[in-house]
């Protein structure tokens, strides 16, 4: 029997993000029943749905492996967003099982489910994935002409050395290069989220879910476009990108079904205004990164990252909007 760095981060990942939820459970007055029928029902869902999520955007591939492949589980192959609609199934489930609320269940789990996915991005890099640009590309200089800045940062460096060890790099183990360690500085963003969610207040009951599922479909948003590894495509387009534009929209649905009806359709409007401007912000970024706007290629990546969190940020704020619209009623 092989034992994964990887997998078993992971795993101890899941366990401690379990045993803050029974912890915050206990403290929001759920049954213990309710933790116990979680934890059973949220590993198995999660774990083959995710799985199952990885298969079907890949499914020509995946019929060319041959449906047998499906539980090779040790050969890899996951995806976040079918382990996130496994839990909410758990969850939906482990509420009509105990009668407990399901959005006081979801409040619960939250900051537990930020801290387990925090962890696991960081040991994404055990895994060797979750890297960015080489560090010798991102701050070179013309081999012939020092004075000749070739690289893709607005900062001149001859020796970029400092950069080439954790926390800001990781060596590829194919090339042998050192490139931005992406999935650290996620992992890093997500524990302060999850501290930010852990000590959230909030009126309503599922609140607190909805937030940290904005807050997670923005930072995929940024992680996805800041890596440069084996990331998951069709064609050109980032697929985890997609499913969190479309996660977004899914919550500001909720939000305003969440909030009371209004006579002024105006917020409404606004909100989903500031929704797709945003993911505009993101595509224009995004074909900024890939220099595809040629009027605009001058631009240095680091300024060109600059706009993505921007537009990121302002993905989670469009969403805030109408988050606090149904908080406050």
């Amino acid at each position: 029997m092989h034992f994964y760095p990887y997998g078993i981060l992971v795993s101890s990942a899941v366990v401690l993000g379990m045993i803050l939820f029974a912890v915050n459970a206990r403290k929001s007055g759920i049954r213990k029943e309710t933790v116990s029928w979680l934890a059973c029902l949220a590993l198995p869902s999660g774990f083959l749905l995710s799985r199952l999520l990885y298969c079907l955007c890949r499914l020509t591939w995946f019929e060319e492996q041959g449906f047998a492949w499906f539980f090779h589980f040790q050969d890899g192959g996951y995806m976040m967003y079918g382990a996130c609609f496994g839990v909410l199934l758990a969850l939906w489930l482990t509420s009509k099982i105990t009668g407990e609320n399901m959005g006081a269940i979801s409040d619960a789990l939250a900051a537990p489910a930020m801290l387990t996915y925090a962890i696991g991005r960081a040991g994404d890099l055990l895994a060797g994935q979750g890297y960015g640009w080489p560090i010798e590309d991102w701050f070179s200089v013309d081999a012939f002409d020092p004075e000749e800045y070739t690289g893709m940062s607005v900062f001149h460096l001859e020796d970029a050395s400092f950069f080439e060890r954790l926390p800001f790099a990781v060596e590829d183990a194919y090339y042998g290069n050192y490139r931005w360690a992406v999935s650290l500085f996620i992992g890093v963003i997500a524990l302060a989220i999850f501290v930010f969610i852990l000590c959230l207040k909030v009126k309503r009951t599922g609140s607190k879910a909805i937030l940290m599922l904005a807050w997670l479909a923005g930072v995929t948003v940024l992680m996805e476009s800041m890596r440069q590894d084996d990331l998951m495509r069709w064609g050109v387009v980032r697929v985890s990108q997609i499913l969190s534009a479309v996660l977004l929209a899914i919550l500001l649905v909720v939000c305003q079904v969440r909030a009371k009806p209004v006579t002024d359709k105006k917020p409404l409007i606004l909100e989903w205004i500031a929704l797709l401007a945003s993911m505009g912000l993101v595509m224009i970024a995004e074909f900024m990164l890939e220099k595809k706007i040629v009027f605009l290629d001058f631009v240095p990546m680091d300024g060109c990252y600059v706009l993505m969190i921007l537009a990121c940020l302002a993905l989670v704020m469009s969403v805030r909007m109408a988050w606090k619209r149904q908080e406050r009623q």
